[in-house]
């Protein structure tokens, strides 16, 4: 019995009894490619999510203060009225705390837009590195995350700032909807839904802009322009990408309180590289169909194994040579085979032989091939082996043999005459 592995030997050096690698084994559809990436390279998933919260701290710091702050201006607000004692008496105290909190939504959102901004020099780099990883191309983490950063964090930085100003005014009108009262509600109604459109019409040429910034060298126009045709033109798929990516962010909402905090390490370790490679393996399928054909240079299904004519040709015709090869089980005696067990040769040829001679050891080579076929056939041999036929064996053995025979007689007869 093979002696078992230690902890230390499996992690450092893997699994022992894996497969050999075959072009066949590598993903050969976009779900494929993203379940390679996820779970195969799942240690620089990590590392990528770390490193864009590491540039998000600034936005985490700044909503968790102005959560406190709303709390500490609740919680001083007099809520149970005038006791008569010097107070001077409130009588919409309700109306005053909501608006407040209102007030301090709009701050929290309005600095919000500046650390957005930093977040995406982070993301600069993480689909920087994220492209590489789903190309299949060789990837240091902490290299090529802050390579990406110093290619591509200026399209990155111009469009957070729209997405701030984006968020914002959803935010807004959310408020407003809440708060002002004396606004027609259908106004307030008309307010929210203009700004929930535009948030996710953007958020849709986020997913492009992102991820053509570090795929193609394309100008800041070229960027929005080629974004916004994707937007409109891809909307049905674009909305289910980014209800799939809104997912950890839902759990995050709808988890019980003793559950939120396991939910916020998962986040903390796979939210955000989640939500890049969805992006990225969704985005590269809509290039390799629209506009990979039209760009010199650029190859398509990068990172997966699609069969070419050629390729199914070359199985066929491997399939079609290994199809008649007979082989023996290894772990038991080989099959006695009467005309080479039992005596059957070949007469050899003399010092001085002619062309009978050669025609001779052809019908000798001849007829042993036939009676190995024969017996083949009357005892079929359904085994799984590894040696192929002896038949097959002795008519290369004996084509080379006759071949060499016939030079020699050709060079013979010249110097004859």
């Amino acid at each position: 019995m093979a002696q078992k592995k230690g902890l230390i030997y499996r992690l450092t050096m893997g699994k022992d009894n894996l497969p050999d690698f075959t072009p066949d084994k590598l993903p050969g559809t976009r779900f494929q490619l993203f379940k390679d990436v996820f779970f195969n390279r799942f240690g620089a998933i990590v590392k990528i999510n770390l490193l864009v919260l590491l540039f998000c701290l600034p936005a985490i710091a700044w909503v968790v203060i102005m959560q406190m702050v709303k709390q500490m201006d609740g919680s001083l607000l007099p809520y149970s009225g005038n006791v008569g004692i010097g107070y001077p008496i409130i009588t919409d105290v309700i109306a005053l705390g909501q608006r407040r909190a209102f007030q301090f939504d709009l701050q929290t959102y309005l600095v919000l837009i500046p650390c957005i901004m930093v977040a995406s020099v982070g993301l600069s780099g993480a689909f920087y590195v994220m492209r590489r990883l789903v190309w299949g191309e060789g990837t240091s983490v902490a290299g090529h995350f802050f390579r990406g950063i110093k290619m591509n964090f200026l399209p990155f930085l111009f469009s957070s700032l729209f997405a701030g100003i984006s968020l914002f005014l959803v935010m807004a009108n959310v408020g407003i909807y809440n708060n002002m009262t004396e606004i027609h509600i259908a106004w307030r109604v008309i307010g929210i839904a203009v700004s929930v459109i535009q948030f996710v019409l953007l958020l849709s040429m986020f997913i492009f802009l992102t991820t053509q910034a570090v795929t193609y060298k394309l100008k800041m126009w070229a960027l929005i322009k080629n974004s916004f045709l994707f937007a409109i033109a891809l909307l049905p798929t674009n909305l289910i990408m980014l209800i799939l990516s809104a997912i950890p962010i839902v759990l995050l909402i709808v988890l019980p309180s003793f559950l939120s905090i396991f939910g916020l390490l998962i986040f903390a370790f796979i939210g955000f590289a989640y939500i890049i490679l969805l992006w990225t393996v969704y985005a590269h399928w809509a290039y390799d169909k629209f506009i990979n054909d039209k760009v010199e240079g650029a190859v398509k299904n990068r990172g997966m194994y699609k069969k070419t004519e050629a390729d199914e040709k070359a199985a066929e015709e491997r399939d079609r040579k290994n199809k008649n090869i007979r082989f023996n089980n290894p772990k038991k005696r080989p099959k006695k085979i009467t005309s080479i067990d039992e005596g059957e040769t070949f007469t050899p040829l003399p010092t001085s032989f002619s062309r009978a001679d050669l025609l001779r050891l052809e019908q000798e080579k001849e007829a042993v091939k036939r009676s190995i076929d024969a017996e083949y056939e009357e005892e079929p041999d359904d085994e799984p082996a590894a040696l192929p036929a002896e038949s097959e064996r002795v008519g290369s053995v004996s084509k080379q043999t006759v071949e060499g025979a016939n030079a020699q007689a050709d060079e013979k007869e010249k110097s004859e005459e």
